[in-house]
């Protein structure tokens, strides 16, 4: 009995500092990673480190797909699709490869996929 009370306690205060937190929500300015002291330029990084480290294994795995899906594109279109090919090469294996401190302030965004960019 004592177990369940503690629980619809915690429950209800947790409940209520999420809705209160909620409600005082402003739009802050976040400053950009150079703007930052010798501290928090340390903390920038190491969550730019951390995050990165989930990240870039995704990352990893649509690049190998997209080459693998590129060389099936190009082999089985006996080379006559070699642009559709390279772009889509091109979009799996550019874009962001790890994360910028700058993107966790929301100063810059994270590209996943790279930018359509025709073959000259």
């Amino acid at each position: 009995m004592k177990m369940k009370k503690i629980f619809v306690i915690s429950v209800l205060v947790l409940s209520i500092s999420f809705f209160v937190q909620g409600s005082f929500i402003n739009d802050a300015e976040a400053k950009k990673y150079s703007d930052h002291s010798t501290a928090g330029k340390v903390g920038l990084v190491a969550a730019s480190t951390v995050t990165t480290a989930v990240y870039m294994p995704f990352k990893a795995a649509y690049a190998l797909l997209g080459g693998v899906a590129s060389g099936l594109t190009y082999a089985v279109s006996v080379t006559s699709e070699s642009e559709s090919a390279y772009r889509i090469a091109h979009k799996a294996f550019t874009g962001d490869w790890y994360i910028h401190p700058d993107i966790l302030t929301s100063h810059k965004y994270l590209h996943f996929v790279g930018p359509e960019n025709k073959k000259d």
